[in-house]
């Protein structure tokens, strides 16, 4: 094969033999011809399969964005002729030739991220595709190899910490290629980390009163945030007809508050709801941390029954006995009290129902019934 000068795409065909069938060795051939180059083979001499793999720079026509294949064999009675294609903005880099006496996979070599992010933490996800062999290094002179676990996969994912001596670095790039020869190089930046969440769910507490903003949310953190740095938290309601909507209100957390290594977030209403959240430096040495959020697992802020109640006047049958008005609450948050004529909340009075407030005094009389978080009926 003749390979052309280094450009940002390779050509990996993968090639299968057959073994040899007949006692003497036949003439036949087995073609993919491409922008100039060609592969050529002819029928297995052994009477094992052959694999063989055979790599080529490529450039693909700039207006089309596609490398187009003429393959062509031939072998005693058979004879196949195939045109294709790959399109380097198409959905897949790969196509396919099966001959008389062989078949071969042609994959394009070319790393291309699935993400537009131009930063990553050591703990996120990376997804490469189109390659074959990985390698990586800090300063794009002095590359290393990927794990073994990597290599010989068209699209591998991964996190900078499974890479070996990331700690201190700023900058990492990545290519791919065969072996010794490689195409395209893609370089991102490393930023610092988030705390992840120890538990995806936070621990919640219902609202107090019913109609108000008064539950809350705690997150629990698997490592404390570093110096210098702070949360920022943003609250989502979650819309199951559009997920990931409705941005309802940001906050921030300092190390002090965190370093329990929990956040409680209170004055929220009922609902359901996520927290997206990420660390951010206090600092002003240029260093970037945590651009990636974190997202919890949805939860739910519990709403409460309304506070209502039921009075009734209880008339005496003799002018001896003594009057009276009865009460009964439902709702809210158990105990109940109640408040007599515009009596300070300090002096409410505990009841259980169903009660009956004593009266002394004939004439129009106000009740005021409150829970124990001292909500009122709405």
């Amino acid at each position: 094969m003749t390979l052309q000068a280094q450009t940002e795409y390779g050509l990996l065909i993968n090639t299968d033999l057959e073994p040899r069938t007949e006692r003497e060795q036949t003439q036949g051939s087995y073609d993919i011809f491409f922008l100039g180059n060609s592969l050529n083979l002819f029928p297995n001499g052994t009477y094992q399969p052959i694999s063989q793999t055979d790599f080529f720079y490529a450039t693909p026509d700039p207006v089309t964005k596609r490398i187009d294949f003429s393959c062509f064999s031939m072998h005693q009675d058979c004879y196949i002729e195939k045109n294709t294609f790959i399109e380097t903005n198409g959905p897949q880099y790969v196509t396919f030739f099966s001959g008389c006496f062989a078949s071969s996979s042609i994959l394009l070599l070319h790393l291309t991220n699935t993400s537009s992010k131009t930063s990553y933490c050591v703990n996120e996800t990376i997804n490469f595709e189109n390659g074959f062999n990985w390698q990586y290094s800090y300063d794009g002179q002095n590359w290393a190899n990927f794990p073994s676990d990597f290599q010989s996969y068209p699209s591998i994912s991964f996190k900078i910490s499974e890479l070996e001596n990331y700690n201190g670095k700023t900058t990492i790039h990545f290519r791919t290629g065969y072996q010794t020869q490689f195409t395209n190089i893609v370089t991102y930046g490393i930023i610092g980390c988030s705390p992840e969440l120890a538990e995806k769910k936070p621990t919640t507490t219902a609202v107090e009163c019913a109609n108000t903003a008064t539950g809350s949310a705690t997150l629990k953190f698997e490592s404390l945030l570093k110096k210098d740095d702070q949360f920022l938290f943003n609250l989502f309601r979650v819309n199951p007809v559009a997920p990931d909507t409705g941005f309802i209100k940001s906050i921030k957390a300092s190390e002090e508050e965190t370093k329990n290594k929990t956040y409680t977030w209170n004055g929220i209403a009922a609902g359901t709801y996520t927290i997206k959240y990420q660390a951010q430096s206090t600092a002003d040495n240029g260093q970037q941390v945590g651009l990636s959020a974190i997202v919890t697992d949805p939860f739910t802020i519990d709403e409460k029954v309304p506070l209502t109640f039921k009075t009734t006047a209880v008339q005496p049958a003799c002018s001896t006995d003594l009057k009276g008005i009865l009460i009964t609450a439902s709702g809210g948050t158990p105990p109940y009290y109640y408040l007599l004529d515009g009596e300070p909340l300090a002096q409410k009075h505990l009841f259980t129902n169903p009660h009956t407030i004593p009266i002394t005094e004939d004439g129009p009389h106000t009740i005021k019934i409150v829970d124990k978080f001292d909500c009122t009926e709405q």
